[in-house]
């Protein structure tokens, strides 16, 4: 009987594994079609994890003082139709911030940093490398706990 037991508790542990590693997160949906992201979910969903952890791990916000001679390029919403940048970020809510509402790049070896209009708030980007690193912590100590 403790063997069953044990074998449903493992099996029900997984299965809320998988379903929590695999859940979209809504903020996805500024960017990508529902479409694309219910294909990456099924053919991978560590990309959706991925994905995921980026949209609150890729990037800090900094305050610089004199954002009127700041030579960081501007912050631009992303057009979700044409893959474009469009209109000038021009305000900043912490509580409301999507960061896959925006035209960014991210660089392999170095970060990238976009002044968000006058707020005195610079975006900034972790490189391509560094962010590989801190997701596969993250997974590493996330599947640890579990």
């Amino acid at each position: 009987m403790k063997k069953i037991i044990l074998l449903l508790s493992l099996i029900l542990m997984g299965i809320g594994a998988f379903s929590q590693a695999s859940q979209i997160d809504s903020r996805l949906y500024a960017k990508y079609s529902e479409e694309d992201l219910l294909e990456i979910q099924s053919n991978n969903p560590t990309d959706i994890e991925y994905m995921n952890w980026f949209v609150e791990n890729a990037y800090v916000i900094k305050e610089i003082a004199n954002p009127e001679t700041s030579a960081f390029p501007k912050l631009r919403y992303m057009d979700k139709e044409t893959k474009m940048a469009g209109s000038e970020a021009t305000y900043f809510n912490a509580e409301t911030f999507n960061v896959m509402e925006y035209d960014f790049e991210i660089a392999a070896k170095s970060s990238n940093a976009y002044l968000i209009g006058n707020t005195g708030k610079v975006l900034v980007f972790y490189s391509s490398d560094d962010l590989t690193k801190l997701f596969n912590e993250y997974r590493r100590t996330h599947y640890e706990n579990q």
